[in-house]
């Protein structure tokens, strides 16, 4: 998640502070303490307000990290790697350098969480039970126990619906693999089901904003939204891990590209390999060894009369900076390092030597006719 800030480090697992998470904090607080505690507790003073918000938001966000930190300690106890954990504008996300392997590790993974915030709702629902059995109802650390007890309940419930991909709609596609064995078509039904759910957030915040709950409304739309797009988004990484499975990058190698000597000028190399051979970006290679690659991105930092008199090995971008691929690699991380760098292709080594490219239009073809073929892979052996 671009836009994020490491916090601290727990039990060798990296947390996460994604920007957005500071704008929802402070609408969070300003809330609590012009709305909630103003409306609920009109006798504290304005100190009173502000500090109980700015505690109850810190304490709900500790709560929505000890939500993750439980889904990536089971994570990491069941043998799945886990890379960090962010905390963002929508609560907070376990980044899993994998997948769950088996229904039972889907469920035991998911559940967990949910579990973890119903057991902070019992123990600061207890606190507020103790606080108005001895006449403290009304005070601020009473307030805030008792906001604390509502809100990870509501987490709890929020997350256990069944749609993917909360944690209630992972248990749901546990459930679903385990009956029928069958990852796929039980993400598709679990991503169905939080499509129905993302759409039925959203038809509730319109309604709330014609009832007049404009902001309230609004939040639920944006959930809604938010959710479906992950939903749908879910389901096609796993669409595409399943047909890409087991393709080496080696298998799709692009081998159809002219390179270039690093000491011919930039016009030189727009007019003989840009133009003439339809190529957008060159790679800079002597003898089997890649020295860089010049882009159209490379191209517009030099200014136009200057192409006659700049080297390709001044305007390229040096190897040392490029993203690259192994041949043996997945295809699959390919894909990602193309998606997370905003690239369509990356050079490819072999044994150290460049050999070609992986494109991403390659890779799309490659999913079309196995996704046409029923899922054949290129060897035949699937």
């Amino acid at each position: 998640m671009g836009g994020s800030y490491r916090l601290l480090r727990v039990f060798g697992i990296d947390i996460l502070v994604h920007w957005s998470w500071l704008a929802i904090f402070v609408l969070l607080t300003w809330w609590l303490s012009q709305g909630f505690f103003k409306d609920e507790y009109g006798d504290w003073t304005s100190g009173q307000r502000w500090a109980a918000a700015v505690v109850s938001a810190l304490t709900f966000f500790a709560s929505i990290l000890l939500h993750e930190l439980a889904h990536s300690l089971v994570a990491k106890r069941e043998g799945l790697p886990v890379k960090s954990i962010t905390l963002f504008i929508f609560g907070g996300v376990s980044a899993l350098g994998s997948e769950p392997e088996t229904p039972g590790q889907e469920f035991r993974v998911a559940i967990v969480g949910p579990i973890v915030s119903f057991i902070l709702a019992g123990a600061f629902g207890i606190a507020a039970l103790v606080a108005h059995l001895s006449d403290v109802g009304g005070s601020p650390p009473a307030a805030v126990v008792l906001y604390l007890a509502i809100v990870n309940g509501a987490v709890g419930v929020f997350n256990m619906l069944p749609g993917y991909p909360l944690d209630g709609g992972r248990v749901l596609r546990a459930v679903l693999w385990a009956r029928g064995r069958n990852l796929l078509t039980a993400t598709r039904r679990a991503s169905l089901a939080g499509t129905f759910l993302a759409f039925g957030l959203i038809a509730f915040g319109v309604f709330s904003i014609l009832t007049g709950n404009f902001i309230g409304g609004a939040w639920f739309i944006v959930i809604g939204w938010f959710l479906r797009n992950v939903s749908e988004a879910s389901y096609q990484q796993q669409l595409y891990r399943n047909t890409l499975e087991g393709t080496k990058v080696g298998q799709l190698i692009n081998r159809s590209f002219n390179s270039a000597s690093p000491d011919i000028n930039l016009n030189t190399l727009v007019q003989e390999y840009m133009l003439a051979r339809s190529q957008r970006s060159v790679p800079i290679v002597v003898g089997m060894e890649l020295l860089g690659l010049v882009t159209m991105r490379d191209l517009k930092r030099v200014p136009r009369d200057e192409w006659e008199t700049t080297s390709v090995f001044r305007a390229m971008t040096p190897r040392e900076k490029l993203h690259h691929v192994d041949a043996e690699e997945e295809i699959t991380r390919a894909l990602e390092i193309m998606a997370k760098e905003n690239v369509n292709q990356l050079p490819v080594l072999e044994f150290g030597r460049f050999v070609g490219f992986v494109t991403r239009a390659d890779v799309m073809r490659l999913m079309q006719v196995r996704s046409e073929l029923g899922g054949v892979g290129i060897s035949g052996d699937r």
